[in-house]
Parts: C-alpha cells; structure tokens; sequence
C-alpha cells in the first residue's frame, strides 16, 4: 500500500540528516531501477504496479529533498 507524500514525509521527520540522505540514495536506486527495467515483479500481488511505485517515488523523492535542505539549513545556520 501507497502512502501519501505527506505522510511519508511526517515518517522522516524525526530521522536525522544522515538518515535522510541514505533515504534519498535508497529512492534514487529504486527511480533508475525502474527506468532501467531492472524492477522485479515478483511482489505485484501485494503491491502496486511498478509504475505507480515510481510515481509515488518520484513524488516521495522531491518531498524529501525539500526536508533535507530545510534540514541542512538548520544545521548549518546554528
């Protein structure tokens, strides 16, 4: 099941800086899978289609980079 890009947002709030940024190499692994065709198919009974995996990525992806540089803001303007 899909969440929305807010709430997987709320889920990384509480993650640091460093976690973040493994998050976000994590999806961007995931978005070149995809375009590469190398995604198994093997758990589509239980998830959504691929290319809906990679809309909601793409989605997740740029909500997550605005946190990480409101977060690298803060850290950095301390």
């Amino acid at each position: 099941m899909m969440i929305s890009p807010e709430t997987y947002i709320n889920t990384q709030k509480r993650k640091t800086y460093k976690e973040l940024l493994k998050e976000r190499n994590k999806l961007i692994n995931d978005i070149k899978n995809f375009e590469s065709g190398n995604m198994e198919n093997s758990n589509l009974i239980i998830e959504p289609a691929p290319e809906v995996i990679y809309q909601c990525n793409l989605m997740y992806l740029g909500e997550l980079c605005k946190l990480i540089l409101e977060k690298h803001k803060k850290k950095f303007n301390k």
